[in-house]
C-alpha cells in the first residue's frame, strides 16, 4: 500500500488539539475503522480551539473534501456525522444528496450500521421514516437527517454538522441557495450549542454542467478560499497519464486499503468504451465534455535545454496574465543559429502590481518587442505600458495571430523546432493547460484548465514573437 499524497491539502495545524481521534472511534464502532485518508481528513476536520468560556470551537466552519470514487468518503462522513450527535444534547446533523432517493438510501445505511453496533445500538431513543419526518434521534436529543436540496433550499438550515454530497450534481443556483440557507444559521447554533458549526462539502469531480462544484475547486486549488477552510483534494496529479495504472494507483487513496490492483484493471475495463469517465471517476479529474490536454509529457520533456544564452538581437518578450490575475509571466525567445527558438521562463510573480515596470526594464534594454494578448487578461500590462513606459514596443496582433501563436508552437515541438529552460512553474502549467477547438483551430481555455497557464501563454506568445520580429525603424538623417 502505498503512501498517497493528497494533490492538494490546507494541512493539518499541529499546534490546535484535534476531535480526529474521537471520530476514529466512533468509525471503528461502526465496523468502519479509518485508513490513512480518512484519518487526515478527520484530523484536520476536527481541529478545534478553547474560547474564553472554555468551550472546545471547532476551527474550520467549511470543509472541503474531493476524491476519486471507491475511496471511501462515505465511510468518513458518517462517522463525523454521529460523532457530532454525541459531542452535545440537541445536535442536528443533515445529510443532503442531489436526489431524495439518493439521500434516503443513505440514512437508511447510516440507521443499519448505528443499529448493529454494541456500543452505538443503546443511544438510540428513536428512528423514523415518515415523509418530512425522517431522522435517527439519539437519547441526547440530537437528530441525523437526510434532505434533497429542495426539500432545504427555501429556508434556513438549523444545523450543526451538514453535508453536501456528490456536490458535483448540483448546478450554481442550488449549490448558491443551499449556502443561503445554511450559513446564517451558523452564528445562532454557535451560541445555542457552543460549538462551530461545518458545512462538509464531498465530491468527486464533475463535468461542464457541475456550475456549483467546478468554481469553487478552483478557488481552493489556487488557494484563495478563506484561511479557516478545510480543503483536502486527492486524484491523479494533472500532468499524470490517466491510462498510466501504476499512476493511478499510487494516487490514489483508497488503493491497497479498499481494492487491489487486480480490482482497479477490472475497474478501466469497466470504463473501457468511456475513457473520459474513467478520468473522473477513478483520476477525479474533470469531464468538461470539450477539453484534451495541449502538450504531452512526451513532446515536452523532448524540448528540454539548458545553458542557451539568449539572443537579444533576435529575441521577444511575451507577457501573460492568469485568468483572475493571480498572477504574471514573462518569457523571453529568441532564434539561435541553427534556427531553432529557445524559451526561458525570465518572472512568474503574483498578481500584475509592478508587472508593467517589470515587462518594460526587461524589454526597453535591449529594444525587445513586447506580445501580449490586449484583450485578455493582460490588457491592464498594456494599458500600463502605453501610459508610463511610452518607449516599450508593444507588438501589433491581429485576431489570426493570437489563434496562431498556439497550433504554431506545437507543431514547433513535435519537429523539436523550439527548446525551453527547465521552470517548475512552466511544468506545472503545461500539466495543466488544455485547448478547446473554434473553427479549424484551438486556443488555450483559461477558464477551464484547472491551474495558472500564463507561464505557457506567454512561452507561445514569445516564441511567436521570436519568429514574427517586426521590422525596426533606423534613424534617418535629413
Amino acid at each position: 500500500m502505498s503512501d498517497v499524497q493528497p494533490r492538494y491539502c490546507s494541512g493539518r495545524d499541529p499546534s490546535l488539539p484535534t476531535d480526529g481521534p474521537a471520530v476514529g472511534v466512533v468509525s471503528e464502532a461502526l465496523g468502519h475503522p479509518l485508513i490513512p485518508w480518512q484519518r487526515l481528513v478527520a484530523d484536520i476536520a476536527g481541529e478545534y480551539r478553547v474560547d474564553e468560556q472554555g468551550r472546545k470551537v471547532l476551527a474550520h466552519p467549511r470543509v472541503v473534501v474531493t476524491v476519486p470514487r471507491q475511496a471511501g468518503k462515505t465511510t468518513v462522513d458518517e462517522a463525523g456525522h454521529i460523532r457530532s450527535l454525541l459531542m452535545g444534547p440537541n445536535r442536528i446533523g443533515w445529510y443532503v444528496a442531489q436526489r431524495g432517493t439518493d439521500a434516503v438510501a443513505h440514512f437508511k445505511q447510516v440507521v443499519k450500521d448505528v443499529e448493529a453496533s454494541p456500543a452505538l445500538r443503546p443511544l438510540i431513543a428513536d428512528v423514523k421514516y415518515t415523509a418530512g419526518d425522517m431522522g435517527l434521534w439519539l437519547k441526547n436529543g440530537s437528530v441525523f437527517k437526510p434532505s434533497p436540496p429542495t426539500d432545504s433550499s427555501g429556508h434556513g438550515f438549523q444545523g450543526d454538522r451538514i453535508t453536501l454530497d456528490e456536490a458535483w450534481a448540483f448546478n450554481a443556483q442550488q449549490g448558491g441557495a443551499l449556502l443561503q440557507a445554511f450559513v446564517p444559521t451558523t452564528i445562532t447554533r454557535l451560541q445555542l450549542t457552543g460549538q462551530q458549526p461545518q458545512l462538509w462539502i464531498m465530491s468527486t469531480e464533475g463535468t461542464a454542467d457541475s456550475t456549483f462544484l467546478n468554481p469553487l475547486l478552483s478557488e481552493c486549488r489556487r488557494g484563495q478560499c478563506p484561511d479557516s477552510w478545510a480543503v483536502i483534494d486527492y486524484g491523479l496529479p494533472l500532468d499524470a497519464d490517466p491510462e498510466d495504472l501504476d499512476a493511478v494507483w499510487a494516487s490514489h487513496p483508497g488503493a491497497g486499503h479498499l481494492f487491489t490492483r487486480r480490482q482497479l484493471r477490472g475497474f478501466r475495463d469497466e470504463f473501457r468504451n468511456d475513457p473520459a469517465g474513467w478520468r473522473r471517476a477513478f483520476c477525479n479529474i474533470r469531464d468538461d465534455g470539450a477539453l484534451e490536454r495541449v502538450y504531452t509529457d512526451d513532446i515536452w520533456q523532448a524540448g528540454v535545454c539548458d545553458g542557451d544564452t539568449p539572443d537579444m538581437a533576435h529575441a521577444a518578450l511575451g507577457v501573460a496574465v492568469d485568468i483572475d490575475q493571480a498572477a504574471t509571466s514573462i518569457v523571453v525567445a529568441w532564434t539561435g543559429r541553427d534556427g531553432i527558438a529557445a524559451a526561458r521562463l525570465l518572472r512568474h510573480i503574483p498578481g500584475t502590481i509592478g508587472a508593467a515596470d517589470m515587462v518594460a526594464g526587461l524589454a526597453e534594454p535591449h529594444g525587445l518587442p513586447v506580445w501580449l494578448d490586449r484583450k485578455g487578461p493582460a490588457s491592464i500590462i498594456a494599458d500600463q505600458l502605453a501610459a508610463y513606459h511610452p518607449d516599450t514596443r508593444i507588438a501589433d496582433m491581429t485576431a489570426a495571430d493570437m489563434a496562431a501563436t498556439g497550433p504554431s508552437m506545437l507543431d514547433l515541438m513535435r519537429n523539436q523546432a523550439v527548446r525551453h529552460h527547465p521552470s517548475p512553474a512552466l511544468d506545472k502549467a503545461v500539466g495543466v493547460a488544455v485547448r478547446r477547438w473554434s473553427g479549424d483551430t484551438w486556443y488555450l481555455d483559461r477558464r477551464q484548465s484547472p491551474g495558472d497557464i500564463s507561464p505557457v501563454e506567454a512561452m507561445q506568445l514569445a516564441v511567436w514573437g521570436c519568429r514574427h520580429l517586426p521590422p525596426t525603424h533606423p534613424v534617418q538623417v535629413f
